[in-house]
């Protein structure tokens, strides 16, 4: 299997990278279960293929733009490296595109498409020519938006067929948690991106006052949940998500500790990506524990 030209591929592909689909339709079908009583199977599992196919477009597509750029050109495990071929990665990423519209195309709701649509054109304005938008530093806001509310809108859409303010708020939480995974991401290759112009925020702040900074990324979500519950948006249940506080400041030691280090602090990622899973699932749990509330 070593020579296989499928082991590439196969190291490529993180379990931990697609929580960042996989939480925001947990979500937002708890919040329609929690809201309306409704659950549709069909439903839901047309939502989370299409959100992780498209998901699989995005990761791909930005491993060959950043190829085309120069700023993975050192970087061991770049598809696009050690396949060999620009062109099969990009062409692998778009099947997963047109597989994922397919998933959204038989939800038969134009209006979520079209939400959808939108969510997949900022997905290639992220790392696309001609917007490269995280190279002006607008990454974290478009992960956020795409893997937070755009997506939690869209599995409670699917399930109730209307637009939930509540949706939005816990889709807010979920893309301040989402985003920390992509603000890790950033310290350990802060010389190749400094290099290549990518204005990330370590790169514009530098890799010290971005640790301190950490906080700006994570704090929205905890701001969000409390706000949310004291306007009766969302049960009071899903505070069970401030259990990962502590995560959170282990998380923030870590990386202000040894964010000079990209060695050490590239140990940010699965530490991040544990907060995402781990706080996602709490809120994830606390939607389903309100619907045992007296309403």
């Amino acid at each position: 299997m070593s020579g296989s030209p499928l082991r590439p591929w196969l190291n490529s592909f993180n379990p931990l990278i697609y929580t960042a689909s996989v939480i925001p339709i947990l979500v937002g079908t708890a919040f329609a279960w929690w809201q309306g009583g409704v659950f549709d199977l069909q439903r839901f599992a047309l939502t989370l293929a299409g959100l992780v196919f498209v998901h699989a477009w995005i990761n791909l597509t930005n491993d060959v733009f950043d190829w085309d750029t120069g700023v993975d050109r050192n970087k061991l495990n770049s598809l696009v490296r050690t396949t060999g071929s620009r062109s099969q990665v990009l062409w692998v990423g778009n099947i997963f595109l047109s597989i994922g519209y397919v998933c959204f195309w038989a939800l038969q709701d134009w209006w979520l498409l079209a939400f959808g649509s939108l969510g997949i054109f900022l997905g290639y304005a992220y790392q696309g020519p001609p917007f490269r938008l995280a190279y002006k530093g607008l990454g974290e806001w478009i992960s956020s938006s795409c893997f937070g509310p755009i997506a939690v809108l869209t599995a409670t859409r699917a399930q109730t067929g209307s637009w939930e303010l509540g949706a939005l708020l816990a889709g807010i939480a979920v893309g301040s948690w989402t985003a920390t995974i992509l603000y890790a991401h950033h310290f350990y290759q802060y010389e190749d991106d400094r290099e290549f112009d990518k204005r990330t925020p370590v790169v514009r702040w530098g890799p010290e006052l971005a640790a301190k900074r950490f906080w700006w990324v994570i704090s929205p979500s905890y701001v969000v949940l409390l706000l949310a519950v004291i306007g009766g948006f969302l049960p009071w249940t899903v505070l069970a998500a401030l259990a990962t506080i502590p995560l959170a400041v282990s998380l923030v030691s870590f990386v202000r500790e040894n964010a000079t280090n990209p060695a050490v602090v590239v140990g940010a990622l699965p530490l991040a990506a544990r907060f995402h899973l781990v706080s996602g699932a709490l809120l994830t749990l606390g939607l389903l524990a309100g619907t045992l509330l007296p309403r």
